[in-house]
């Protein structure tokens, strides 16, 4: 049973043994998404859908799911990272060897020509040094963003009111469209400069149109025509 909430509400589905989870939102059109690397399939539908109309829907797009979980499941697993020296680690879409170095004071991270050195303490475990690095991804990312944003807001018109960097498990960004702060994923900074200039406009679009709808897909067209490649680049694996 769906679980309502203000008109809103979440369900899961069974497509030909295929689980569904559909969540009601205030859009117009349908979306459907296969998540990576987990294949699992999600559906954002008007409010208005009844569960009847969305389970026609997606078996008329049976055969399209298919293929794309055949797809994922093809793809090469990633490792858990341990934040030890050897490993390899994402910057802007170039991989660098790490080399951590325990030190008795002082944390950091250094980039050298294909290198990132993590400074840390000796005590430090994985999870204190992987939030050493993600401290320093975070200055790499706000700066690029703040660069983007001088350029972006000027030429569209659209200016936000703020910006803000946190982990997303879903999305890549989002923009709060009453306050007008936009969101940013922390793991952008892990792709080319090309993708997180991608997210920063289609945030900064929303600030003219609410909705993925024609109107909006339109504006991406006139401030960035490549934004479909670009796209694609960004929901790559890392």
């Amino acid at each position: 049973m769906p679980k309502e909430s203000k008109n809103l509400y979440s369900a899961k589905l069974l497509i030909n043994e295929i689980p569904v989870t559909v969540k009601s939102k205030r859009i117009k059109n349908m979306y459907l998404r296969v998540r990576a690397p987990s294949g699992d399939v999600e559906v954002s539908a008007p409010k208005q859908c009844s569960l009847n109309e969305i389970e026609r829907w997606l078996f008329e797009r049976h055969d399209w799911l298919i293929k794309q979980r055949q797809r994922i499941a093809k793809q090469p697993s990633q490792a858990e990272l341990q934040f030890v020296s050897g490993e390899n680690h994402k910057l802007w879409g170039k991989s660098y060897t790490l080399n951590v170095v325990e030190q008795k004071r002082g944390t950091g991270v250094e980039q050298l020509a294909d290198q990132l050195s993590l400074i840390t303490l000796p005590h430090y475990n994985s999870v204190k040094r992987q939030q050493v690095l993600n401290h320093w991804y975070r200055a790499q990312i706000t700066r690029e963003v703040e660069a983007l944003l001088a350029i972006w807001q000027p030429r569209m018109g659209a200016f936000s009111s703020s910006f803000g960097i946190r982990i997303m498990k879903t999305r890549w960004g989002s923009c709060n469209v009453n306050s007008k702060k936009i969101w940013l994923n922390l793991e952008l900074v892990k792709k080319p400069v090309e993708c997180l200039e991608y997210v920063v406009v289609h945030e900064l679009t929303h600030l003219f149109e609410r909705y993925h709808n024609a109107r909006f897909y339109t504006l991406m067209d006139e401030f960035l025509p490549d934004w479909r490649e670009r796209k694609k680049l960004t929901n790559q694996f890392i």
